[in-house]
């Protein structure tokens, strides 16, 4: 197929992936935070709407956070109990990913041995909404 002059082409926007990392017991707050990161046209990396039936979730989750550009990991009193979001946060840490807590009825002291990541509390998202949004520019 031949490019009439002058016509140029688009490239096509690569996905910007950010993965979600939370307690099951949190999961009302993070479809929340998912929804408000999906409105700025970023893609995030849940557990309800990416692991499946049959899928091995270690596999599966760190494929997620191989190709995820930045992560939030939600702590809270029950996420600070789960070893998933333990490994999850090592994962993204050790890809040396921006990882982004977000505090919900913790205090900043609880996020030994990340402690040294600015940390937003879940009432201030909106401040990650407006930085994504630079950097999604």
């Amino acid at each position: 197929m031949k490019r009439r002059a002058g016509v140029k082409r688009r490239k096509a926007k690569k996905e910007y992936i950010i993965f979600i990392s939370h307690s099951s017991k949190d999961a009302w707050i993070a479809r929340t935070i998912a929804e408000k990161i999906s409105a700025l046209g970023a893609t995030p990396w849940l557990d309800v709407k990416d692991l499946h039936g049959g899928d091995v979730l270690g596999e599966k989750i760190r494929q997620g956070i191989e190709a995820c550009h930045e992560a939030i990991v939600l702590v809270s009193p029950d996420s600070l109990k789960s070893q998933w979001v333990l490994f999850e946060s090592g994962a993204v840490w050790g890809l040396k990913k921006r990882l982004t807590p977000v505090l919900h009825g913790v205090s900043h002291e609880a996020l030994s041995p990340i402690k040294e990541l600015k940390a937003l509390e879940l009432n201030d998202f909106d401040e990650f909404l407006v930085q994504l949004k630079q950097r999604l520019e």
